[in-house]
């Protein structure tokens, strides 16, 4: 029986900063106590702890939609990794857990992915207040239900050491299109490295990026500088947005700038619609279309490209594992070029 997924709340709802900021999105890392970590547990170990994660989350948000793994169709997957409700890990893994998604697609909730249980709120553009709060009130009525392994002093316990203490994993996923096109980009992303943030590609760890689409969080969770930490990030998405303003004023300032951006973005949405793309040339060719969507130089609607950006993202995560046959690209193609028609 197939499965309705929400619509993802950042596919709907526009947010501040939004013709840089994709989106953004709190994560919450917490475990069941006395549960081994996932990596250390048995099947019928992580089946007992989906079992108990799973009555706690029923009480919490009874008319969420479930997914069970491994039992997911591939569609289900799909769509779940193109909303961001999961990750590419838990998408992978063939071992016992589940992912709770809110009515309103604003929030999930993996269980048995790195670590028991992960929050997750995302919104678009830079509403990361939003974020956090949604993320914490999840956290806290899933707290009344279920034991997390904490330590007095370290704060609470995770897989990995680096999120260790608060949990929290706070970022932004930035399209830097104009910047990418200077020899500055370098610079301006060892600026944010430097503010103790940490810079990937737009899927995350294990996925190709294209230099245009960067995901920017937090590394340290531990202690006090945990909330110095997330602040930083926000500093740091903050001065990326600015310079990529200032990179994409000299560009439209340049004779003939604007009618060469609208140029290039109406050949890449005629390139998506006419040939047969890897996924990394359709977010090339996206990553230009939203550009000229987001400097005026074509008309279109900056909500979607969210979307196309988010099924590009999923073929991505297929090819990297071999699993994209022909007919399967025709599919994913033809959902993207239905996202550019609308």
């Amino acid at each position: 029986m197939s499965v309705c997924i929400p619509r993802p709340m950042w596919f709907r709802i526009a947010g501040p900063e939004q013709d840089v900021a994709v989106s953004c999105r709190c994560r919450l890392a917490r475990n069941v106590a006395g549960a081994p970590f996932p990596w250390r547990a048995s099947e019928d170990q992580l089946n007992d702890v989906a079992r108990e994660c799973s009555r706690a989350l029923a009480d919490t948000e009874p008319h969420a939609t479930r997914v069970k793994r491994p039992f997911a169709a591939r569609d289900a997957l799909y769509a779940l990794a193109a909303a961001r409700f999961v990750s590419f890990r838990w998408a992978d893994s063939p071992m016992p857990g589940l992912v709770d998604v809110a009515p309103d697609g604003s929030a999930s909730v993996m269980v048995n992915e790195e670590d028991h249980v992960r929050v997750q709120a995302i919104r678009a553009g830079m509403a990361y207040e939003d974020c956090i709060a949604a993320a914490r009130k999840w956290e806290h009525t899933l707290g009344l239900r279920l034991a997390f392994a904490r330590d007095e002093r370290l704060g609470f316990l995770t897989a990995s050491l680096g999120n260790t203490g608060a949990g929290m994993r706070l970022s932004f996923l930035l399209h830097l299109a104009a910047l990418a096109a200077t020899p500055v980009l370098a610079e301006a992303l060892a600026a944010a490295r430097s503010m103790r943030c940490s810079v990937r590609g737009a899927f995350g760890e294990g996925t190709p990026g294209t230099g245009a689409f960067v995901q920017v969080s937090n590394r340290c969770t531990f202690g006090p500088s945990a909330a110095h930490a997330a602040e930083q990030t926000v500093a740091a998405a903050r001065y990326l947005i600015l310079r990529e303003r200032e990179a994409r004023s000299e560009l439209l300032d340049r004779p003939g700038g604007l009618s060469d951006l609208e140029a290039a973005a109406d050949g890449a949405r005629d390139r998506l619609f006419r040939e047969d793309l890897p996924a990394a040339e359709v977010l090339r060719a996206i990553s230009v279309v939203r550009l000229g969507i987001a400097t005026g130089a074509t008309l279109g609607d900056l909500m979607r490209t969210g979307e196309w950006m988010a099924s590009a993202g999923v073929m991505a995560w297929a090819e990297l594992h071999g699993a994209v046959s022909a007919f399967e690209r025709m599919r994913r193609m033809a959902a993207i070029r239905s996202e550019l028609r609308t």
